[in-house]
């Protein structure tokens, strides 16, 4: 797709919008790129300086309106606001608004694998790319994913530079999911749906069914991978979701059904495709991680014919950052930054996948979530809880319980460590995103690795 003679308004400034600017610029358009927040701000000026150097227009402090008159187009940055006025000018005048998915799948001439969820999916992403490049496919990581510390790239970028003969791997979130017509990937899953972004979403159906419009294009000879185990997603929900004519593979994490694929579990030992392992051979850190294994195997095989390379890849899987990430060991107390961690379903699935008692350090911006299911979880276990963050005493009250609360993350941790015994878990699941003085789960999980390093660090002294 190319955009000669068109003027395409990009909004936000982020990566993303980054990206999209230098996309319609490389195609032929002109790109004008917003963003409200002033020139002042460190971020904005770094973004309009990029912007400068590749000759594309910015405009800050911007008062948020468009004239439909000047544009032909409008792409926004994930996590634009959806009533935002701008999207009413456009859509009013009977311009398009697209999200950087849709963009992206637009100039695309390599398919997209895509893979969203609220819980599971960058996880299940990393995996995908690492088995399709352990089979020998150019693939690229690209999408919503960060901070995992692989290669990421932005869903457009990768868009834009890859062949034909490659494949986008794309973790995809429900913001993306928004302003899509003809996103199509080839090969999507759906890792699960529970209550998350309840600050920007009418309802949980609206939020579900965002999530479920990623199968919306598909179409003949494409394929949906599904976990027959899932509660959140029932088979008849996902059949009603799946257009005509694309493929459904089906696994069973538990073994207790028997799936469509080339992934089969029998007790404590695994099956893929032809190659067989014990649990306690393969590097996946909790039961969730064997979800994932089994749907990325699955989506891999539909567009590859996986080999030794393939299961050396998923045998030699290091995990990801802020991710249930291991950090080490001291006295016998383990710790785990699991800074990702952003939702109730999250932190009891996480803690779930652990052996042993935990300390959870847990707070921030709650987004609207109910955490009593999180409250109920813990009374069934020894667990403990430090809270640190804003409004302890709702978080408190949600939780059903008075768990202390320390006045930041650091006071937190060291409460955590001081009363870990050998065999306990120290481990940062905060359900919620990030606060201050965190900009994003990123800079939380960097601050909380770096006192688990000093703190290791202390048995060597």
């Amino acid at each position: 797709m190319r955009f000669e003679r068109r003027t395409v308004a990009v909004a936000g400034m982020g990566v993303s919008g980054l990206a999209l600017g230098k996309a319609v610029t490389s195609l032929g358009g002109r790109a004008v790129v917003f963003d409200q927040k002033p020139n002042d701000n460190p971020g904005v000026m770094r973004a309009v300086d990029a912007l400068d150097a590749a000759g594309i227009d910015a405009v800050t402090g911007w008062h948020g309106r468009l004239d439909p008159d000047e544009f032909d187009l409008l792409a926004v940055s994930p996590g634009f606001p959806r009533e935002h006025p701008a999207i009413r000018d456009m859509l009013t005048a009977g311009r398009e608004v697209w999200s950087e998915v849709e963009f992206a799948s637009r100039i695309a001439r390599a398919p997209i694998l895509g893979i969203t969820g609220t819980n599971g999916k960058s996880t299940t992403t990393v995996m995908l790319w690492s088995l399709l490049v352990g089979s020998g496919r150019r693939a690229v990581l690209c999408g919503n994913i960060a901070g995992s510390g692989y290669p990421e790239r932005t869903l457009t970028e990768a868009a834009l530079n890859a062949d034909q003969d490659d494949v986008l791997v794309a973790e995809i979130s429900s913001y993306q999911l928004e302003w899509t017509s003809h996103f199509r990937p080839r090969v999507a899953t759906v890792t699960n749906v529970t209550p998350d972004h309840m600050d920007r979403y009418k309802s949980f159906d609206d939020y579900f069914q965002t999530k479920l419009r990623l199968f919306a294009a598909m179409g003949d000879g494409d394929s949906v991978v599904a976990n027959l185990d899932e509660p959140s997603l029932p088979e008849p929900v996902i059949q009603a979701a799946v257009p005509a004519g694309v493929r459904t593979v089906g696994f069973s994490p538990s073994g207790g059904r028997q799936g469509s694929g080339h992934t089969f579990r029998d007790g404590d030992r695994l099956r893929f495709s032809g190659f067989d392992a014990h649990l306690d051979d393969l590097p996946l850190f909790g039961e969730h991680n064997v979800t994932n294994a089994m749907a990325a195997w699955e989506m891999a095989a539909s567009v590859t014919e996986p080999d030794e390379g393939t299961f050396e890849a998923l045998r030699a899987f290091k995990g990801l950052a802020n991710r249930m990430e291991r950090l080490g060991d001291r006295d016998g107390v383990t710790l785990v930054n699991n800074s990702m961690c952003t939702n109730p379903a999250a932190v009891v699935a996480s803690c779930r996948s652990l052996k042993g008692r935990l300390h959870i350090l847990m707070g921030g911006v709650t987004k609207n979530l109910d955490f009593a299911p999180v409250g109920d979880y813990l009374r069934s276990t020894p667990h403990r809880v430090c809270l640190f963050g804003p409004d302890p005493d709702k978080m408190n009250a949600m939780l059903g319980s008075s768990w202390p609360h320390y006045p930041d993350m650091e006071r937190a941790f060291e409460a955590a460590v001081g009363q870990a015994a050998t065999g306990d878990t120290v481990i940062l699941a905060p359900g919620c995103a990030s606060a201050e003085p965190y900009a994003n789960f990123k800079e939380r999980g960097d601050a909380f690795r770096t006192m688990a390093r000093d703190w290791l660090h202390k048995v060597q002294a």
